[in-house]
């Protein structure tokens, strides 16, 4: 046990050494200029150049294949081919391997960015809505969200300060400093670097890492033409002339890579797009290589014949057709970006954009074989009372469940119910925890042969003693929705032959309609059907949820075979005379 613990901490303390470990390794350009890239890829966005004779003194990685250099660019992270530059100090074999696109920062025995508990000794607050990435460079994936005002904690920078390690909800992650506003401290005190994360930020094969592979790909398309572009002027040129025009080559796009597991639970989709994006990369190196074969060719002016520009420019459009196909092809697969009407639901790793509604306001959604469950989002103040309904469409078969929760805690529900088909759904008053954004979950769980079809309207209301709740009902002769002041009135008005047109649970009871602006609130949620004084008192602790009031789950609380004859029970649901 000693030579383990001996061993971990060993680890430990190279990991908190390891963007240093590689000191030492300096380089010059010798060739006429070397470009500076986002990411280790020919054809990736150009941070900037540098001429014959600059010096990298600080590279602290390399790419996987050893053809890249991380090297750092005017206080940001950047890229550069070996090809122009040539070693002075140092062993590049000794450098860490890293990629932005699949490496956190650090590596994986010592993630600058994950999971951790630890907090920073400055509070600070995202100025902007911002990406918490995986590294402190726009190369690395987001890992997670801060939006305008959040605060956050500081825990590291780097040298130049231009990015900032964040601890988030215990996401640790870069920000870039531009969008942060420090609330107390001094960002200079912090650790260059940051600190070492408990875990590296969770990679799977969810919705998140299948849209990042998408974007990361339409990226690579949209970086590659500029190139593509160049070379058709080049061609087209040589096709007027009958000579090639030599002048710097357009950058040579490299392929894609996906990781095993993002390939693999989504191989039917991913595996043709990576197979054609990577057939029109090589053929856009193919017509760059043919141009650079003709002006290597010896002798002057290099003249190019018909046939050859013919074949070059038929090799241009194919890589264009195959671009625009890629580009159709994954934007519809991508997932819409939130525009400001709509929250954001993340559940078990995946993550769904639902519309966000207004109080009061009567909606109409739909559920479908292919569609069993819909869900929206609304604000909410603490201690706001509220009333939540569904109707269906007559003769609609959608039998609706409803479950209310905040929108940061889904499955810490506030409320929760579920009805048959053709029945009204009424939920509350249901009050609110706290001031925070909920998110109403709507689904289908019938037990039926047949999938749900069907068209239902939902609301959300506040209720005070001011304004009283108000109903949902369907006026059958004109088929719109209008509201009732009356729970007791048929919701479906005129009433349709064949279906009760009044809800079991109000329409059984005998007591007296409710007095206008009386909300009955449920007095405990731990209270028994003993305990409780009306039939009101039961539906709204039901509502609440205290599911021990229907123990065969049929949406009438306390009924006189499941209490043995109480008399609540037996006042309240009491059968109808003919």
């Amino acid at each position: 046990m000693a030579r383990f613990r001996g061993w971990m901490l060993l680890l430990v303390l190279w990991g908190v050494m390891l963007p240093t470990a590689a000191q030492g390794v300096r380089a010059v350009v010798v060739s006429e200029f070397a470009n500076i890239r986002l990411i280790p890829a020919l054809g990736a966005e150009v941070l900037g150049s540098v001429p014959a004779g600059f010096v990298f003194d600080t590279i602290n990685g390399r790419s996987a294949d050893g053809e890249w250099l991380r090297v750092v660019y005017f206080g940001q992270e950047g890229w550069v081919n070996i090809t122009p530059i040539r070693i002075l100090d140092g062993d590049v074999g000794a450098l860490p391997v890293a990629d932005p696109r699949s490496i956190p920062y650090g590596g994986f025995e010592a993630p600058r960015a994950g999971v951790s508990s630890q907090q920073g000794p400055i509070a600070a607050r995202a100025l902007n809505n911002l990406r918490v990435r995986n590294g402190p460079s726009r190369a690395y994936p987001t890992i997670a969200s801060i939006f305008t005002n959040q605060g956050m904690t500081l825990t590291g920078r780097t040298e130049s300060n231009a990015w900032l390690q964040v601890n988030y909800e215990g996401t640790l992650g870069w920000v870039s400093s531009r969008f942060v506003e420090i609330l107390d401290g001094d960002i200079n005190t912090l650790p260059i670097d940051g600190i070492v994360a408990s875990g590296p930020a969770i990679i799977g094969t969810g919705i998140d890492e299948f849209a990042q592979v998408l974007r990361l790909l339409l990226d690579r398309i949209n970086l590659a033409q500029p190139s593509l572009d160049t070379i058709r002027a080049y061609w087209a040129d040589a096709a007027l002339t009958g000579r090639a025009a030599c002048r710097p080559y357009p950058a040579q796009p490299s392929d894609v890579q996906i990781s095993t597991p993002t390939l693999a639970a989504n191989f039917a989709v991913l595996e043709p797009l990576r197979v054609d994006f990577n057939d029109s990369m090589a053929n856009l190196r193919l017509a760059i290589r043919l141009f650079i074969e003709v002006c290597n060719q010896p002798g002057t002016g290099n003249p190019v014949g018909q046939a050859t520009v013919e074949g070059a420019l038929n090799v241009v459009n194919t890589v264009q057709a195959q671009f625009d196909s890629l580009r159709s092809r994954i934007s519809a697969l991508l997932p819409p970006e939130n525009d400001g009407t709509r929250c954001q639901l993340e559940f078990n790793r995946r993550r769904e954009l639902l519309p966000i509604i207004n109080k009061g306001q009567i909606y109409l959604d739909a559920l479908s074989p292919r569609n069993y469950a819909t869900g929206f989002c609304f604000d909410g103040a603490q201690d706001e009372q509220i009333l939540i309904q569904t109707l269906p469409l007559p003769r609609s078969n959608v039998e609706l469940f409803v479950a209310v929760s905040p929108l940061d805690a889904p499955t810490n529900f506030v409320a929760i119910q579920r009805i048959g088909a053709n029945q009204r759904l009424v939920i509350g008053p249901v009050t609110l925890p706290r001031t925070t954004r909920y998110v109403v979950i709507i689904a289908d769980l019938g037990e039926r042969p047949t999938p749900p079809d069907g068209q239902f309207a939902f609301l959300v209301s506040t209720i005070t003693q001011l304004t009283p709740p108000s109903f949902l009902q369907f006026k059958t002769d004109t088929g719109a929705f209008a509201l009732t002041p009356n729970a007791f009135d048929p919701f479906y008005d005129p009433p349709i032959p064949g279906i009760v047109s009044q809800p079991t649970p109000f329409a059984a009871q005998a007591t007296p309609t409710p007095t206008p602006g009386t909300v009955v609130v449920c007095p405990s949620t731990s209270f028994s059907c003993a305990q409780l004084f009306s039939c009101a008192e039961a539906q709204a602790c039901l509502a609440a949820g205290n599911f021990a009031l229907d123990p065969n789950n049929n949406s009438i609380p306390c009924e006189p075979s499941e209490t043995g004859g109480i008399q609540l029970a037996s006042a309240c649901f009491a059968p109808l005379g003919p």
